[in-house]
């Protein structure tokens, strides 16, 4: 239920990768820093390095930087490191000790780690940092005893206050193994028992359970925790988790009791009405919400919280003092909230207006994209197709291959399938592995009756991913509706449904293959539960034919009419109806 977190609190300076001729560089460059004489005039030496003097010191690090070249211009990323490390301690270099430390952690060389945290700590022995990667390379090179040992002392130091015993966390939780995370937390905690917060100690352990894929377990040691301590960080904790288990019920009591201790936390305020309004209490959302001292964050709530129980003027009114709002710490920020917010409360000029005051920041470029959105709803297709292509022009992969995707989808809706095949087969030349993209193609072509491309694309699809249940029923279906490849087609969505067994979809699927392959009987089942768990037109469709060969007219009359008042417009109904001779 939670991705495993891997935080190690580096500068962005001391991440710096290794790119071309960085290297070289440091050669040329670093050298003079090397020979600077110290405070007594003469050059300072690393511990191991007195037998050196400055003129082969210089030297022997030179020959290394340039072996480290070598390396990486044959891509031996360890031949790197190794010849890095050993530069690192005869040189003496920050600079030069920050990036082995950086590449060691980032190839998972955890003896090298080791070896340049070591320099590191001896450059900076108040490095948190340098302790914290030191710490980590020890554990998962096997060294848990001095990981340990080193933990514990640090831990001491610092009270065992409740950031410590976050950051103990965050680190055991980056451990390879599970087992030494469990391991060396226990032998943190026995070290300091008798000093130990035995509550602190239950909320610590509760996180790192939760980091560590025990969900079930760090709930339970969150509520003993909540329970034993009744502080507001503990009952916080076991409530956010209490949410996770979509157990609102537990998670609004436990909120309510953080807010007794500090009743004028906003923040409190906002997360006990949206455990209220997870329980359908909207009113007594609003209520708390309306006692809260109003901020944007507030307001944004107090709109969409009264537009979801009909309460459309207070939503308005809510939304303009919201966008009114000033000074905000983030203009771009808080353009993009309240243009999203009017997006939901239904005033799409309003949003598009102020996605185009989005000039920079993190949401630039999906304020580009739903302003294409909104062009496309009013039938300005040219226009938003024109807003893609710069949104297109972005570092974020993701935001990139939506801009293809939801230009492909316009295209589709407007009749232009063969369009948006070209234009994904354009997106793919440079990301020929997206799953997205090759889905959408597959579906297009199916749309332009290009089988053989969709079936090209679907199977990559699974080549790729094996267990890809949508892809698995797309070729599946395609080859039940379109061909005769049936018994083909029930393997696919036999696989598809052993992955995904309460997809509506799939359930269609299967009773569609079932009902091609002759078995209309067993066909009638999977259709009745899938109709059952989503109202969608063409598995209406597929079950009031169904119910036609079994001789049920009625029926079936009965369940094509009842989609058909829902989905007038409907070209499966329309079809099937006037085949089977039941119009309304």
């Amino acid at each position: 239920m939670s991705e495993k977190l891997i935080i190690v609190t580096l500068s962005a300076s001391q991440f710096k990768r290794l790119a071309t001729g960085l290297v070289l560089i440091l050669v040329l460059a670093g050298c003079a820093a090397l020979s600077a004489p110290g405070p007594q005039g003469k050059p300072d030496q690393p511990p191991g390095t007195a037998s050196y003097t400055e003129a082969e010191r210089l030297g022997r690090v030179s020959a290394l930087l340039q072996q480290a070249e070598q390396s990486r211009a044959l891509g031996d990323q360890e031949g790197v490191l190794a010849a890095m490390v050993e530069a690192a301690e005869i040189a003496g270099d920050p600079e030069l000790t920050r990036q082995t430390v950086a590449m060691a952690w980032r190839l998972g060389d955890w003896p090298a780690l080791v070896r340049a945290t070591e320099l590191w700590r001896a450059e900076d022995p108040d490095s948190d940092d340098a302790r914290r990667l030191h710490a980590l390379g020890l554990l998962n090179s096997g060294r848990t005893d001095e990981a340990t040992s080193l933990l514990g002392e640090w831990l001491m130091d610092s009270g065992q206050q409740e950031p410590a015993w976050r950051e103990l966390v965050q680190l055991l939780a980056a451990v390879e193994d599970p087992a030494v995370a469990d391991q060396v937390f226990d032998a943190v905690v026995a070290l300091g028992e008798r000093s130990a917060d035995e509550a602190a100690v239950l909320t610590a352990r509760s996180r790192l359970n939760w980091q560590l894929d025990r969900p079930e377990v760090a709930r339970e040691l969150a509520l003993a925790a909540a329970e034993q301590s009744g502080k507001r960080e503990d009952l916080v904790w076991a409530a956010q988790l209490a949410s996770a288990f979509d157990d609102y019920e537990q998670a609004l009591d436990l909120y309510r009791r953080a807010r007794e201790l500090d009743p004028d936390d906003v923040v409190l305020g906002l997360s006990e009405a949206e455990a209220l309004r997870q329980l359908d209490r909207l009113d007594e959302a609003l209520t708390v919400l309306e006692e809260l001292e109003p901020d944007p964050d507030v307001l944004y709530s107090i709109a969409t919280y009264s537009q979801l129980s009909g309460r459309h003027t207070e939503a308005r009114e809510a939304w303009e003092l919201m966008a009114a709002w000033a000074p905000v710490e983030d203009a771009n920020q808080h353009a993009f909230m309240v243009a999203w917010l009017a997006e939901i409360l239904e005033m799409p000029e309003e949003a598009a207006a102020w996605y185009s005051r989005v000039r920079g920041g993190p949401n630039v470029d999906r304020a580009l994209l739903r302003r294409a959105l909104l062009l496309a709803a009013e039938d300005r297709l040219d226009e938003a197709r024109q807003m893609l292509v710069l949104a297109r022009d972005t570092e974020q992969r993701d935001l990139r291959e939506q801009a293809w995707l939801i230009e492909a989808e316009l295209l589709r809706d407007g009749g232009r399938a063969d369009e948006a095949v070209a234009l994904l087969g354009e997106a793919l030349r440079n990301n020929p592995s997206s799953i997205p993209l090759l889905y959408s193609r597959a579906i297009n072509a199916i749309e332009m009756d290009d089988l053989e491309l969709a079936e090209q694309d679907l199977r990559r699809i699974i080549q790729i991913d094996g267990e890809n249940a949508m892809a698995l029923n797309a070729l599946g279906y395609t080859l039940t509706d379109r061909t005769t490849r049936h018994a083909e087609a029930y393997r696919l969505i036999r696989r598809a449904l052993e992955l995904s067994p309460d997809e509506p979809a799939i359930l269609d699927s299967m009773g569609w293959v079932y009902f091609r392959l002759g078995r209309p009987e067993t066909a009638l089942g999977y259709l009745e539960r899938a109709l059952s768990g989503e109202d969608n037109p063409e598995i209406a469709a597929h079950l009031g034919e169904v119910l036609w060969h079994l001789e049920q007219p009625e029926r079936a009359r009965e369940v094509l009419h009842s989609a058909w008042e829902r989905h007038p417009d409907d070209r499966h109904l329309a079809d099937t109806m006037e085949r089977l001779e039941l119009w309304p």
